[in-house]
């Protein structure tokens, strides 16, 4: 888990902001206080309402090895990304994943996926890839939210550091600020059910879908 967690695992994360670059553009991400507040409402909602119960109930999926609900997931995490580069960014990410791991440690596992995806099954998204290695790999539920959440703190971090004027020691320190946050968000996470997850989050999917026409930008996402 803590190899294909590492930002040296080349899945493309860190050619992605999310949607951060645009707020940046405009002026609404320009500080460390600004990137805390991000990670501290849209960042840590999206996580807590949407990514971490999908992250579950793939997760749960897998280690019944219930396919149909993984392609049932899988298209519900699509449809939940109004704006086309997040759900490419999600694709292609879920896709390089797959086939790594596929090639780094084999398993049955691993390989019906890449059946499904063959058959136009799933696409398959990256939630659904994390959550089916860690189960192949043993890693208890709870450390793979938290590595999830990591991941999804840590990226909007590394991010800032080409798009505002904050430095290493500044990206740490935001970083830390919502690291201290993440027991609640993920304890909160547990107790959503299928039908109630989502997060809306407009300012985000705007600023993504700003993104796809901008005139020059430094990530694909």
């Amino acid at each position: 888990m803590l190899q294909t967690t590492d930002p040296l695992f080349p899945i493309g994360s860190y050619a992605h902001s999310y949607g951060m670059e645009e707020l940046c553009a405009d002026g609404e991400i320009s500080n460390r206080e600004d990137l805390q507040t991000f990670l501290h409402t849209v960042v840590a909602l999206n996580l807590q309402e949407f990514e971490l119960p999908y992250l579950r109930f793939a997760y749960e999926a897998a280690k019944r090895q219930d396919y149909d609900l993984i392609c049932d997931l899988d298209e519900e995490i699509g449809a939940s990304k109004p704006s086309k580069e997040l759900r490419q960014a999600s694709l292609s990410q879920g896709q390089q994943r797959l086939r790594l791991i596929s090639k780094l440690r084999p398993s049955p596992r691993f390989e019906e996926l890449a059946k499904l995806k063959r058959e136009k099954r799933i696409v398959p998204q990256h939630l659904i890839i994390f959550a089916t290695e860690n189960v192949d790999l043993n890693t208890p539920l709870p450390a793979a939210l938290a590595a999830w959440a990591y991941q999804a703190m840590a990226a909007p971090c590394a991010a800032s550091l080409k798009l505002i004027r904050i430095g290493q020691e500044g990206a740490q320190t935001a970083l830390t600020n919502a690291l201290e946050r993440l027991e609640p968000i993920i304890e909160h996470s547990l107790g959503i059910d299928r039908e109630f997850a989502g997060a809306f989050l407009p300012y985000l999917d705007i600023a993504s879908q700003r993104h796809e026409k901008a005139y020059s930008r430094l990530f694909i996402s």
